[in-house]
């Protein structure tokens, strides 16, 4: 508490500090035309250590952000140039650096210090926390999925990713997704060899959709200058547990082999990439159920096999120096094959004593294809940013699950039901984004956006070989989302503020055979404001507000009833509305790190994902708009450095959840608090060899009804590099311990059910990769589709 107060008394003190400076220059070749895409590095002159890295506009502009007061070092390279320094003294507000020409001259004669930089592992903006993940040896071999459970404050239980607080995040990759398709699956068919960073937003602001508590964009790696480049990777891995333990009869194993090409060359900029990632693994489930007079024990081993193919190739044209062209195709198939076994016994509640017992053998095949197309145009206007982007989307989704359900009773006799269900998706979006740079301190962006699709939700189910009429249906959804906004950001001397509005609206409709079951039509408006203070060079706060919606899913609006066994099913609710919150947070910043914060969260109509119910001896959950819900959450953020070889940080989070509902009629009126902490720690003893360990724990917490148990896990790792560090060898162990169990229970009215789910969470693997060619190239460009911004909302397995 003393050292809290020691803070916040040096916080107040810093006002009187001076405020960051802004660097602006152009960079010229020999006869005084624009360098295009030069290499501008930001050095201090005491030590030359790396400050900021830009890369010149198409007119040669560059601009240094946020600079503290000093003196630097400006440093310039271009294919075919002589690399160029000038020293600066950084004391105002906007330091106007006279142009550089560059020099004509082999590049390969000159001899240059090389400037390097170790990225932190967590770097805080105003906007954002950004989380290298390239630097970290223990994300080696994953997959993206398992890349954010060490994203500090995210969640992953029942095989959804959560944020603390925020509910289920709207999940991009390089800015892009797609609300037609299951984005959780991609994440898990993702290697984590293209991922460069992830960035967490809390609270998005106007230029993203409405959708979702928070905003996680996953960036894959880019590189920089003219020429040819790529890298290959090679990951191994398989479980660690014992056999025979838990049911589970067989050994599960991962290989993931993938390749990224780019070659820029003149004005025009070609890409792609490719992965194969094979994998086998299980989950198993314990469910302990009371209905009276009967209790119901269930163990369920799922082993799942599955391979998928993912491809990206594009092109970029700069046309001039004010127009740009791009095209994207992308794609994926995914084949899979999940085989559930369940074994049930009907005991009394009273004495334990066996009353009769069966098994469920579920076995599903599906298949999932995606195939999808964008082109774009960029047109800038004038030097100092002001821009025009248009893009157009189409999308084509077509998943299919066909499952036997086959219910053994004691007598031997045998029982088939059969459930086919076809969710073909058509997708089309355009989206208009401008910017307008009315001065070094002012900017001002306006867009529109509108998506319209349709999906066709069929389900067949038989019994015995006979069409069931009552449970076989066909569902027909269309969605119309037009959206409007608009946002200004100005800054006044030590303080910057950003403030927008978004409008959006909503045209939903659904029918199945009997007629309209689904029929919306309304508008919604999301404000959102951003104030910074920069209280010197080193502390920063940062106080915002936004409004989100998170509207249903398909899967959840679809009324197709899903048995997972004769005793289990799942059924969706087309009368969903959606769910709003109004989230708060302020937070204060030491040297770009995140140290303090503080949230309130409040959602309104709030979607219970899984409301349980029962009907007889049948358990099914549904989704339902229950209560009101509201979040406070603490976060104090340290590093943990010892010298010049151990690095890392901690962190802990102590976080409050209240859920006031009306249901089965009584109210659920809970609340809890827990704790989180997480830690990330490295030790390098020589310049190529590295180790580290990571980890989280996590207390006791209220998930709707849910009263999850303790959580944990310990991850591992060394690697090795060569070659110039062109090479890299890894070996990690991910859940050292076997502790990442999801342990819970509800007790509410008549439900009385306890349950632990877990899977293949310890094991082990071994990454290869190499970088080839020139790794200064300029990848595509870091840009955003017209789909950018489109959320989860088709679930299957």
């Amino acid at each position: 508490m003393r050292r809290l107060f020691i803070l916040f008394t040096f916080v107040i003190a810093g006002f009187c500090t001076k405020a960051q400076s802004i660097i602006n220059g152009n960079i010229t070749t020999a006869d005084g035309k624009p360098a295009e895409f030069a290499t501008v590095l930001l050095t201090k002159r005491i030590d030359s250590t790396l400050v900021k890295s830009a890369l010149t506009t198409a007119l040669g502009r560059y601009t240094f952000n946020n600079v503290a007061p000093g003196s630097y070092v400006i440093s310039t390279s271009f294919v075919g140039f002589k690399k160029t320094s000038r020293v600066i003294e950084v004391k105002g507000e906007v330091v106007e650096v006279p142009e550089i020409r560059l020099i004509a001259g082999a590049a390969s004669q000159l001899k240059e210090v090389t400037v390097t930089a170790k990225k932190p592992f967590l770097e805080q903006r105003p906007d954002k926390l950004v989380v290298n993940v390239d630097a970290s040896a223990t994300s080696a071999g994953s997959t993206a999925f398992e890349v954010l459970q060490k994203v500090p404050g995210l969640i992953i239980t029942n095989d959804k990713l959560t944020i603390v607080g925020r509910g289920a995040p709207n999940i991009l990759i390089d800015g892009r997704s797609s609300q037609y398709t299951d984005i959780n699956q991609v994440l898990k068919d993702l290697s984590a060899a293209n991922i460069d960073r992830i960035e967490v937003i809390t609270n998005p602001g106007a230029k993203y959709d409405a959708a979702g508590g928070a905003v996680i964009n996953i960036i894959l790696k880019r590189n920089a200058n003219l020429g040819t480049n790529g890298s290959i990777a090679l990951s191994s891995g398989m479980g660690l547990y014992e056999r025979g333990t838990y049911n589970i009869d067989r050994n599960f194993y991962r290989l993931s082999p993938s390749i990224t090409l780019n070659h820029r060359q003149g004005k025009l900029n070609v890409f792609g990439n490719y992965s194969f990632f094979h994998r086998n693994l299980y989950e198993y489930n314990e469910f302990d159920r009371i209905i009276s007079p009967n209790r119901f024990v269930q163990l369920n081993y799922t082993p799942t096999v599955f391979s998928s193919h993912n491809f990206r190739i594009g092109a970029d044209f700069y046309s001039d120096k004010k127009n740009t062209f791009g095209i994207i195709l992308r794609g994926f198939s995914r084949d899979g094959n999940r085989r559930a076994n369940n074994a049930t016994e009907q005991l009394s509640s009273l004495n334990n004593s066996m009353i009769s017992n069966f098994q469920t053998e579920n076995s599903t095949n599906s298949q999932r294809g995606n195939f999808s197309g964008n082109i774009n145009w960029k047109h800038s206007f004038d030097t100092l940013g002001t821009d025009l982007n248009i893009d157009l989307d189409y999308s084509n989704f077509n998943s299919s699950n066909n499952s036997i359900i086959t219910n053994i009773l004691s007598n031997g006799s045998r029982y088939n039901n059969e459930q086919f269900v076809k969710n073909p998706v058509n997708l089309g979006v355009m989206k208009i984004d401008y910017v307008k740079t009315i001065n070094k301190d002012a900017k001002l962006e306006a867009g529109a956006k509108s998506s319209l699709a349709s999906i066709d939700n069929y389900l067949t189910y038989t019994s015995n070989g006979a069409f069931d009429e009552d449970r076989s249906t066909d569902f027909d959804y269309s969605e119309n989302i037009n959206a409007i906004y608009s946002s200004f950001q100005q800054k006044f001397g030590k303080w910057n503020l950003q403030a927008g509005i978004r409008a959006e609206q909503t045209i939903a409709k659904g029918k199945d055979e009997k007629g309209t079951v689904l029929d919306r039509n309304y508008v919604q408006l999301f404000p959102s404001v951003f104030v910074t203070r920069n209280i010197n060079n080193k502390i920063a706060s940062v106080l915002q507000y936004s409004r989100r919606v998170n509207r249903p899913s398909f899967n959840q609006q679809n009324p197709f009833i899903e048995y997972l066994d004769s005793l289990t099913y799942t059924q969706g609710n087309p009368k969903l509305r959606p769910e709003t919150a109004d989230q708060y947070k302020l937070s204060i910043t030491y040297d770009n790190q995140p140290f303090f914060s503080v949230s309130y969260n409040k959602k309104h109509d709030v979607i219970f994902d899984n409301a349980p119910k029962q009907n007889g001896n049948l358990t099914y959950t549904t989704s339902e708009n229950l209560a009101s819900f509201n979040n406070i959450a603490f976060e104090l953020n340290f590093p943990l450095n010892l010298g010049k070889k151990i690095s890392g940080f901690g962190g802990n989070q102590f976080i409050y959840n209240h859920y006031k509902a009306d249901y089965l009629g009584s109210e659920f009126n809970r609340g809890k608090w827990n704790w989180l902490a997480y830690w990330q720690t490295a030790y390098k003893p020589t310049k190529t060899i590295s180790f580290e360990i990571s980890g989280y724990y996590m207390t006791k917490f209220l998930n709707e009804f849910i009263l999850i148990k303790n959580l944990g896990s310990l991850n591992a790792s060394i690697q090795k590099t060569f070659w110039d560090n062109k090479g890299r060898v890894s070996l990690n162990v991910q859940d050292v311990l076997f502790s990442d169990k999801v342990r819970g229970s509800i007790v509410y009215q008549e439900i009385n059910v306890n349950f632990r789910q877990f899977y293949e969470s310890r094991n082990a693997r071994l990454t290869f990769s190499y970088s080839f060619g020139n790794q200064k190239l300029k990848g595509e460009r870091n840009r955003k589709t017209a789909s950018e911004d489109e959320s989860n909302r088709v679930k299957k397995d």
